[in-house]
């Protein structure tokens, strides 16, 4: 590889800038009652990433309810399973799932774009 070309390993696959999000994220049925407990370690536009050690199938359609900020209403979105991440070199231990959203309505779009954007 020349001294100039960049290494193709390991290059960033996100469409959307994330920003660190360390909250609680709350899977709801059809009719709002919370029923399973994440941690987030980042949100984006296009989805959000939870800590999770029992991953779900990737496609898997799931209601979310998260803050953005201290003390602000939750969002409530759809998200669907996107990528499964397991610790390094080992098929085992997972770390986490990546969720993307289905049908963002536009005002949370705009909710969320203000979180990330600087």
């Amino acid at each position: 590889m020349a001294k100039n070309e960049p290494e193709k390993r390991g290059l960033e696959k996100r469409i959307y800038p994330r920003r660190t999000l360390r909250t609680q994220v709350i899977f709801e049925d059809e009719s709002g009652e919370g029923f399973i407990y994440f941690y987030s370690t980042d949100v984006s536009i296009g989805g959000v990433f939870l800590e999770s050690d029992v991953p779900l199938k990737i496609g898997t359609r799931v209601f979310l309810s998260f803050a953005l900020r201290e003390g602000e209403s939750p969002i409530r979105v759809i998200g669907r399973v996107v990528r499964v991440e397991r610790e390094a070199g080992d098929a085992l231990n997972v770390v986490g799932m990546g969720l993307q959203y289905v049908d963002l309505p536009a005002s949370i779009r705009a909710t969320i774009e203000s979180y990330v954007s600087p």
